[in-house]
């Protein structure tokens, strides 16, 4: 019967060195591509509206000169008609 165990022993330590757990495949998980980041088209009516608002500074900077050079002209015509209020007088 000793000789029978011993066998057993044998067999089973035979049978768990053979049975070895099959090798895992490690596979790297494929690279994800990077997100794509959408940007939106310029918007035509900014680029409108900036134009407008550089029409409208002109326009204003066109104004202040001319109401400049009225002032000016204002300004001598009080000066002639005081000039000939004075030469009436006298």
């Amino acid at each position: 019967m000793n000789k029978s165990v011993f066998a057993a022993a044998a067999m089973v330590v035979l049978l768990a060195a053979c049975d070895k757990p099959a090798p895992v495949v490690v596979t790297p998980p494929s690279p994800t591509p990077p997100p794509v980041v959408v940007t939106p088209a310029p918007d035509a009516s900014a680029d409108a509206a900036k134009a407008a608002a550089d029409k409208a500074a002109d326009a204003a900077k066109d104004a202040s000169s001319a109401a400049k050079g009225s002032a000016m002209d204002a300004k001598d015509s009080a000066n002639k008609a005081a000039d000939a209020a004075k030469d009436a007088k006298k």
